[in-house]
């Protein structure tokens, strides 16, 4: 398998639902045990806390862009380092533009990736 073009797959996927704001199909990209570890959050643990955390999380996106980085596969272990940026709703019915570092585990099914752990930072872009 080709992990870096499998990462692009995941990533265009990931970028599809979020950006569709669908976090059933969102966290069906999860393995059922991932966990999940939001910038400034508490951890989320299994693909059922995970899309429940999406309905929320999901909502507020305009728009999300993923830059693939650096993407390693070394035996059992699969992961991703990357940055993205995209455009969030606030509270107050303003938007902001934000930006990121990723990590990203995966596991791999057949010729496809699940996300088994996925944390990442913002920093606002203004």
């Amino acid at each position: 398998m080709d992990v870096s073009q499998a990462f692009a797959d995941l990533n265009s996927k990931f970028v599809e639902t979020v950006n569709a704001h669908d976090a059933h199909r969102w966290a069906a990209l999860f393995c059922k045990d991932a966990v999940l570890v939001p910038a400034g959050q508490p951890s989320v643990s299994g693909r059922d806390s995970i899309e429940a955390w999406g309905e929320v999380a999901t909502k507020i996106w305009n728009h999300l862009e993923i830059q693939q980085g650096r993407c390693s596969a070394d035996g059992a272990v699969v992961w991703e380092q990357g940055t993205w940026t995209g455009n969030v709703n606030l509270p107050d019915k303003q938007t902001v533009d934000i930006s990121g570092n990723f990590l990203l585990i995966a596991e791999r099914e057949g010729r496809a990736l699940r996300i088994k752990a996925h944390t990442w930072n913002v920093n606002l872009t203004q």
